[in-house]
C-alpha cells in the first residue's frame, strides 16, 4: 500500500511540474529576451510576441518583440516613402501645399514616437 501511494504521488509531483515549466517559460518572455525561431508568434497576456530582429537595437539578433514594433516599421517606412514621393509636389503647389506637408512630416513624427515605444528593450 505504501508502495502504490509513493507513485501515486511521485507521479502526482511530475504531472504538476509539467504544467509549472510551460507557464515559467511563458512568463519570461519580454521585448529583447533572446529566441531561436525567427517569426515565431507567441501571447503574453494580452500582449503578442514575435521572434525576430528589432530594427531599433543594435547588435541585432533574435529576440522577442512586440508584433506592434513591426507593424509600426512598415508603416513608417512606408509613410517616409511616400512623403519622399509628394514632397516636390507638395512644395510646388505653394502655399496651398504647406499644410499638407507639414501634417504629414507631423504624422511622420508621431509614426517614429510610436515605433519606439513597440520596439524599447523591456516594455
Amino acid at each position: 500500500m505504501k508502495a502504490r501511494l509513493l507513485v501515486i504521488g511521485a507521479i502526482a509531483v511530475l504531472g504538476a511540474s509539467m504544467v509549472v515549466v510551460p507557464v515559467a517559460q511563458a512568463a519570461t518572455i519580454k521585448n529583447g529576451v533572446n529566441c531561436t525561431k525567427a517569426n515565431a508568434t507567441t501571447k503574453v497576456g494580452s500582449k503578442v510576441y514575435r521572434c525576430g530582429k528589432n530594427p531599433l537595437v543594435k547588435p541585432t539578433r533574435l529576440t522577442w518583440t512586440l508584433q506592434g514594433c513591426f507593424k509600426a516599421t512598415s508603416l513608417l517606412k512606408s509613410s517616409i516613402e511616400d512623403l519622399e514621393m509628394w514632397k516636390d509636389e507638395l512644395t510646388k503647389a505653394g502655399p496651398s501645399g504647406e499644410k499638407p506637408l507639414a501634417d504629414f512630416q507631423a504624422t511622420i513624427a508621431d509614426l517614429e514616437k510610436t515605433q519606439a515605444d513597440f520596439c524599447r528593450r523591456g516594455a
